[in-house]
């Protein structure tokens, strides 16, 4: 047994000089075989693995990361370093059995050797990571007299063997002392083999530890955060050392006598780890020194300041020097909060010990603009131009975020390449851009949680429009923002309606994480920022800082019945028009109308096309929501942003968009005009600050500069109408009309009356049953997010409820209610075949039965034609919405269904179900009745 040197030194390869240990490990053990002309031996994958680690800890961890480690196994760094190193030789441990040795053909060399006797045939065999689970803790017990007596999971040994069971994405399940399986796992658990298997599980301990060095082992289990991150760092030390190409180049150079020869093999290891993971693209972006605001932004070079910029650049250098902390900024839109974040960032970013950057937002079409702006950023402030990864469920559509060749070798500076583009591993580039849902998940008991928090754990963290979420999604940012604090992640969050209560149970959250269980009391300023030090605990807010662009809001209620008959006095549709009549009458400017539902705006678009039918004289209309094909809503938000943006060019026509909430969220546009249906009041807001947000000298007379308006429609009778459903709570959309009703001026001062109303609207007494409705639908959505949500970060003990893969994937949504299914309209014709296209002129309009995985430009041309629905709205048991079969082995396409609509030579008919008829209408978009 090689002697104990608790806290050594690591030894370089080349100074070991001498690899024999007490009973030389057999290098017949295989460990992988898919893909490779020959087993590939365990002792070298485990090295791989090692080396991986070490490479890793030096070049991809930030300073914050490895004091997370570190501090959370009660290490200093460098012994956790040489910990770490030791757990990712030791990952595949449990391949060191008779059931993985004797389940590839050709593979096994081992089995039946004298003392390597099969598993009795009557056993179960476990799998390779539960094996490494019940075998490890005892080993650690035998070499470095870990104590295993007490409660499994309060004990490090225990930790360990769970925290390598992980490495595939799942926690497996606690050990007991019932049986014997902790303290005598041999007997428990006949199928880890007799004795001769048990000596090899311990040579290769003592194997990593000649190559690596022994380490200083824990004396405590680790804080769960320090134990996700940690595992996070193994399952990527061992996908990096899992590559094909990788172990070819390995098995090259490995003698073909069976030989071993450890130390050689190490050394090439060592010198090969640092080109891996360049390929792979992961190394921290390399900021330039931190500069002035404005130098930070040249685009903002010659400008003012906000005022929560300029306050920003004289107190937060400050007030971050003690390390990591919580920003929330709250003003209205157009204040520069994305600018302001990412000045943020670069000065908290680097005092914490992070280098990365997440920016999260709450739609697929916001996070696109921002992974624009993002990328811009990070090109201009960084030495090198790094990856910046763009995350969301339909990302690769983007040409120019996936290009079609994406060879590391050929792509450009700053491009993601293909291996970062793998499924889980987005988070783990230096600078992502991604759906609020991409850091929601982490906190949810998902397969690979660990490597999410392995990526959010060396980042800055920004969420953009935290205020936008339900109950549901609040509960999981507040448990998300605990996870954050216990790992001392910075932390912006930025808010144009945040109401007081929520923005202080956001800062306590974070605080609460951070082990700061008192709750002072907080009342954000606004437009301002409230700061809370990591370290501390303490919270410094702002004073109201006022704006430049501080206005007067007009806001018009029209009270009229939910019709769209332009015909029926006091009606929807009537006002619209009269709305609209200065823009018609003049030919000039543009219009944004933001209604509640997508049947509404389709009805919408319906009347302005029918009634604006004189020739010369018809507006531009378009139509935007999110049940069109996903080209169609692209090009769409694309022409939106060149006509309205801050450097946008009008058309020469007056316009009007027609949208869903899609157009109130995160984008940079300005109109004339706002005409919105009632919503709560933050949304209201939210709509009018699309209108006059940008300095414009060719605004029409209608319009003059300086007087937004913003018209709502407001419904006469039930709230909400029978059509909306249950789009908003029936008690807010009353307390908004019934607050803009009784007020003494329909201005509203923007920014100084905004806090004061919101907090009005959303307080939390009541006084009639809708608002006891509300109250109980929060409750529950806030109690079904906490009972699925993992468990805060200081009540971690058991490892295995974080990866739980028992739960319903219902049940751990980040959204509840929302369109849960992905559909390919097509064109059924009398004879069987689907068709992407209804006049079927040529094979290309033909659905392909065959796709290959590879071909993109067919991939994008199938995905880009897809909407989101309701799963309810098709028939599962109909053949007909089955994609082919083949797609089930393509990703993107092996989840969609078809949404067939029977075509014939002169008719194109809706697909039906339930009494329900849906139709794709080319202007319109999926239209359902």
């Amino acid at each position: 047994m090689a002697s104990h040197r608790s806290g050594a030194r690591p030894l370089p390869v080349s100074e070991t000089g001498d690899s024999r240990v007490s009973a030389p490990f057999e290098a017949k053990l295989w460990a992988k075989d898919r893909g490779l002309p020959s087993p590939y031996p365990a002792g070298c994958h485990a090295i791989d693995a090692a080396v991986m680690a070490d490479a890793l800890w030096k070049r991809y961890l930030t300073p914050r990361q490895r004091h997370v480690i570190a501090d959370g196994w009660g290490l200093t760094q460098q012994e956790a370093r040489l910990f770490i190193v030791t757990l990712a030789g030791l990952h595949d441990l449990g391949k060191i059995t008779p059931g993985f040795q004797s389940c590839a053909p050709g593979a096994d060399q081992v089995t039946g050797l004298p003392g390597y006797e099969p598993a009795p045939a009557e056993t179960r065999t476990p799998t390779h990571q539960r094996a490494a689970h019940l075998a490890l803790p005892e080993l650690l017990h035998r070499i470095h007299g870990m104590p295993l007596s007490g409660r499994p999971t309060l004990q490090a040994a225990h930790q360990i063997g769970q925290l390598i069971s992980g490495h595939h994405g799942t926690y497996a399940p606690a050990l007991s002392h019932q049986g014997n399986e902790l303290t005598c796992p041999l007997g428990a658990v006949p199928a880890l083999g007799d004795k001769a298997w048990d000596e090899q599980r311990e040579s290769l301990i003592h194997l990593i530890h000649t190559l690596f060095g022994t380490p200083a082992l824990p004396k405590r289990t680790a804080r769960g955060p320090a134990a996700v991150v940690t595992t996070g760092l193994i399952i990527l030390a061992d996908w990096l050392a899992s590559q094909i190409p990788w172990i070819q180049a390995r098995q090259r150079r490995w003698p073909r006598n069976g030989t071993a020869d450890w130390e050689r093999h190490a050394r090439r290891a060592r010198r090969a780890a640092p080109a891996a993971l360049r390929d792979a693209q992961l190394s921290p972006p390399s900021w330039r020194r931190t500069r002035a605001f404005t130098e930070l932004f040249p685009h903002l070079r010659g400008q003012r300041l906000h005022p929560v910029q300029e306050s920003l650049t004289q107190h937060l250098p400050g007030l971050a020097r003690s390390g990591a902390g919580l920003l929330l900024i709250t003003a209205p839109p157009g204040e520069g909060k994305t600018e302001a974040a990412l000045y943020a960032e670069r000065v908290v970013g680097p005092a914490a010990g992070t280098k990365g950057l997440a920016f999260l937002l709450p739609t697929m079409a916001t996070t696109d603009a921002m992974w624009a702006r993002v990328r811009d950023h990070a090109r201009a402030n960084c030495r090198t131009p790094p990856p910046v990864t763009l995350l969301h469920s339909m990302a690769w559509l983007d040409a120019s975020y996936t290009p079609d060749d994406l060879n590391t070798a050929t792509c450009e500076p700053g491009t993601v390449a293909e291996w970062l583009r793998g499924r889980h591993r987005g988070l783990l580039a230096g600078i992502t851009v991604g759906t609020w849902d991409q850091a929601a998940l982490a906190v949810l008991p998902h397969r690979h949680m660990m490597l999410r928090w392995l990526g959010l754990s060396g980042k800055t963290v920004i969420i953009d429009e935290v205020h936008a979420y339900d109950a549901h999604g609040h509960a999981l940012t507040l448990r998300l923002l605990q996870w954050l604090g216990a790992l001392g992640v910075p932390v912006v969050l930025l808010s144009a309606t945040v109401t007081g209560d929520s923005a202080a149970s956001l800062v306590h959250a974070y605080r609460h994480g951070a082990g700061h269980h008192d709750t002072p009391t907080l009342a954000p300023s606004y437009p301002g920022w409230t700061y809370t030090d990591h370290t501390t605990g303490t919270v410094t807010t702002s004073d109201s800082l006022g704006s430049h662009r501080a206005h007067q809001l007009t806001i018009d209620l029209h009270h009229s019945r939910h019709t769209h008959d332009p015909d029926l006095p006091e009606g929807r549709a009537g006002a619209i028009l009269k709305l609209l009549t200065p823009l018609r009458e003049t030919h000039s400017g543009c219009a944004l109308i933001v209604c509640n539902t997508v049947a509404d705006a389709q009805a919408t678009h319906d009347l302005l096309t029918t009634t604006w039918n004189r020739p010369g004289q018809k507006p531009l209309v378009r139509l935007l929501h999110a049940r069109m094909p996903a080209r169609q809503r692209t090009a769409v938000t694309r022409r939106l942003q060149r006509w309205t943006g801050p450097r946008g060019t009008r058309p020469a026509r007056p316009f009007v968009i027609i949208s869903t909430q899609v157009a109130e969220q995160s984008l940079d546009v300005d109109f004339d005009l706002v005409i919105s249906d009632l919503a709560p009041l933050a949304l209201l807001l939210q709509r009018a600050g699309r209108g006059h947000r940008h300095h414009r000298t060719d605004r029409p007379t209608w319009a003059p500069t300086g007087s937004p308006r913003l018209a709502v429609l407001t419904p006469t009778g039930q709230l909400p109408p029978r059509h909306w459903g249950n789009v908003y709570p029936a008690s807010i959309l009353r307390r908004t009309r019934d607050l803009l009703t009784t007020r003494d001026t329909s201005t509203i001062d923007v920014p100084g009356d905004v806090q004061s109303l919101i907090d009005q609207v959303y307080g939390p007494e009541f006084s009639a049953a809708d608002d006891i409705t509300r109250i109980a639908d929060d409750a529950q959505r806030t109690a079904t997010a906490e009972l699925t949500a993992i468990a805060p970060p200081a009540s971690v003990r058991d490892l295995h409820p974080l990866t739980n893969t028992d739960a319903h994937p219902d049940e751990i949504a980040t959204r509840i209610g929302s369109d849960s299914t992905r559909v390919l309209p097509t064109y059924l014709t009398p004879d069987g075949r689907h068709w992407l296209h209804p006049t079927q002129h040529t094979p290309r309009t033909a659905l392909p039965q065959h796709v290959n995985p590879a071909d993109r430009p067919t991939l994008r041309r199938i995905m880009n034609a897809t909407i989101p629905i309701n799963s309810q709205w098709l028939n599962a048991a109909d053949p007909t919405t089955r994609p082919p079969a083949d797609w089930s082995n393509v990703p993107g396409l092996r989840d969609l269904a078809l949404l067939p609509q029977p075509t014939t030579r002169t008719a194109i008919k809706p697909y039906l179900h339930k009494g329900k008829a849906t139709l794709l209408d080319p202007q319109r978009g999926l239209v359902r009745a």
